[in-house]
């Protein structure tokens, strides 16, 4: 059968896992760091399982990253029972019987069994999500923003928002946040042969706790136009070791670029108005989605006038629809915040959690 490593110090989990007993895996247990490389070569095992007891464990995570190709989880006794991925985080694991829980969320993961488990732990792995739309003015960028905003409140990891929304002047994410217009995508473009910085020199971070970080697009028509595939590809790239979630707002336009990035992302959502008029549109572009990918749709500024006919709708052309956002009346508009700072984008954060939990 196949090997799950657990590598621990844990007097209680050392003694006692020996007794935890498998249908698809034997568990084998380390609690001497220094035999890790002896065991990595002799059982080549399937998941790795950390405990972040250790002092150096994100030096031990990084050479078992690049010395197996076994999946990597870190666990420990916070009480956040969410995620990072690349190293996948379980909190909540103070004793021998979380850890057991854990190991049967393993053992368990093809199957389908143990559903009431499962919930227990909520398992992202890394995304790339892309929103598009084919129509303007749907609020699309609201709802990249508000996803983000979101997501970062439930993992333990990073979240990137690149904003392809190409124009003369800064984008609409730009000015509804207030955001330094640089650095931006220009820099990415100028000095892309400086490698890994160049993304990080590209970047602004927007919050206090430093968990979204935004790439905004370049401020001109003409430096937009030097911006390729090859580009977007390397961005993607880097992003992907250093970010756990990373959202594209896709402008609506069918351009090489915009194609490419929903080409890159493991999941892609279409923003529509409630208009079902724009159907036939659906269909003749569902063609340029990757027939593997996940795809789901969600409706926007949905009034009680065509609600009932919303909450009808479960898919349009086999795509699902994930969501269903209400109109919000002016008088009761309230605007997302960061601290005493007032973002001048709509907090859609109550509306939001059905979107996430489809998409993860």
């Amino acid at each position: 059968m196949e090997i799950i490593l657990v590598i621990a110090r844990n007097k209680e989990l050392v003694k006692n896992i020996s007794s935890i007993k498998l249908q698809n895996y034997n568990v084998v247990i380390l609690n001497n760091i220094k035999f890790i490389k002896h065991y990595l070569e002799e059982y080549i095992p399937e998941f790795i399982i950390l405990s972040e007891e250790f002092e150096n464990r994100k030096e031990i995570a990084d050479y078992m990253n690049g010395n197996t190709q076994g999946e990597l989880f870190i666990i420990g006794s916070g009480d956040k029972r969410n995620t990072i991925s690349r190293n996948i985080y379980l909190g909540g694991v103070k004793n021998t019987g979380d850890l057991e829980r854990v190991l049967r969320i393993i053992d368990n993961l093809d199957s389908g069994d143990n559903i009431s488990i499962k919930n227990n732990y909520k398992i992202i792995p890394q995304q790339v999500i892309s929103f598009y739309s084919i129509q303007g003015g749907v609020g699309k960028t609201s709802i990249v923003f508000n996803f983000a905003w979101y997501v970062k409140k439930i993992i333990e990891g990073r979240v990137l928002i690149i904003d392809l929304n190409f124009c003369e002047g800064p984008s609409d994410l730009t000015i509804n946040l207030d955001l330094s217009l640089l650095p931006n995508l220009s820099v990415f473009i100028e000095k892309i042969a400086s490698g890994e910085n160049c993304l990080n020199n590209s970047i602004i971070n927007l919050d206090d706790d430093n968990k979204i970080d935004i790439l905004q697009p370049p401020l001109s028509i003409h430096q937009s136009d030097r911006f390729n595939i090859d580009m977007l590809d390397s961005i993607i790239y880097s992003a992907r070791n250093k970010y756990d979630i990373i959202i594209a707002d896709i402008p609506f336009r069918y351009d090489n670029i915009s194609l490419e990035m929903l080409n890159l992302s493991t999941t892609s959502i279409l923003v529509l108005s409630p208009d079902m008029k724009l159907v036939p549109r659906i269909n003749d572009f569902k063609k340029f989605l990757p027939a593997e990918q996940k795809k789901g749709i969600i409706f926007n500024k949905v009034s009680q006038s065509n609600k009932k006919y919303i909450d009808e709708c479960k898919n349009i052309s086999g795509i699902p629809v994930y969501d269903r956002i209400s109109h919000i009346p002016e008088e009761n508009i309230e605007k997302i915040a960061n601290g005493r700072v007032s973002f001048n984008i709509l907090n859609l954060q109550s509306l939001i959690p059905d979107l996430v939990n489809s998409i993860f």
